[in-house]
């Protein structure tokens, strides 16, 4: 599978080689006229009217470069997790976290596509013990390498079932911390739409039912990329209260505008060529 085997050939480049040619590629593909780009603008002018265009493609331009740095890094990652977790030179934020944690709390941690997630993801299960769920892409050969990366510092993997999601809720209910990707597009049974940079996004109602019957303390975090290759700092911040509020409709907002406020720290770190907004509500076309 050519895939895998990209992965694979990836997975052996060391460090300093993995992020020059992974710069190198996205220097290259932000200034051809792909999809990804394409969406990353429109994307940008939706969440950020008040920048200029010229600014929004520049935005857009950095956001591929360092998407690409991603991929090549998590190829790298996923087949040797520890170079992930020693590229970790500093964390800030992170001392409510430990309290909460300390004081047997479950937490639940929300983790868009800002920066580098998998390495966030070992910093998390080595620190702290991680308990998350998994939806497998449908290429068992790229499952096994995204399992045996999250699994290398002993995470605890749940299936996207309701058998999952009962055995997390368990897990949380006795103090676990578990980490979920916020801001993916769920499909039309689990999710509502809820602002998102002050546009209608279909958001996945999942984190925030889990909070609400969990009690869980609710914090975001990222894995910021530094720059020159200086590695990566973990960022934890707390959600805004509301995520935990009874009515759906208000913590669905309330989370989205945590995710904004974090993508805030750095627009460039966000994978804007997602489509965000691909499902929007009845009576409205979708962006792209």
């Amino acid at each position: 599978m050519a895939a895998v085997t990209t992965l694979r050939l990836i997975a052996f480049l060391p460090y300093a080689v993995n992020r020059c040619i992974a710069s190198l590629f996205g220097a290259l593909l932000s200034r051809l006229p792909t999809e990804a780009r394409r969406v990353s603008r429109i994307n940008l002018a939706l969440c950020y009217p008040q920048l200029d265009e010229t600014r929004r493609h520049q935005l857009a331009r950095q956001s591929l470069q360092e998407s690409s740095r991603n991929t090549f890094e998590i190829a790298l990652f996923w087949r040797h997790p520890e170079q992930g977790l020693k590229r970790i030179v500093a964390v800030d934020g992170d001392a409510p976290l430990r309290q909460a944690v300390h004081e047997g709390k479950p937490v639940m941690i929300l983790a868009p596509h800002l920066g580098c997630w998998e390495v966030l993801n070992f910093w998390l299960a080595t620190e702290f013990g991680l308990h998350a769920m998994f939806a497998p892409s449908g290429l068992p050969e790229v499952d096994d390498l995204i399992r045996s990366g999250r699994e290398h510092f002993g995470s605890t993997m749940y299936p996207t079932t309701a058998r999952g999601v009962a055995g997390l809720v368990r897990a949380m209910k006795k103090g676990a911390l578990t980490a979920i990707l916020p801001d993916q597009v769920p499909d039309r049974r689990s999710g509502r739409h809820a602002p998102f940079f002050g546009q209608p996004a279909y958001t996945g109602t999942l984190a925030c039912k889990l909070i609400r019957q969990t009690g869980a303390v609710t914090f975001m975090a990222w894995a910021r990329r530094l720059p020159n290759g200086k590695g990566f700092e973990i960022r934890v911040r707390p959600a805004d209260p509301q995520v935990a509020d009874d009515d759906l409709d208000t913590a669905l907002t309330a989370m989205n505008r945590s995710i904004a406020h974090l993508i805030d720290e750095e627009p460039a770190q966000y994978l804007w060529s997602y489509k965000r907004f691909r499902r929007p509500p009845p009576g409205h076309q979708a962006p792209y």
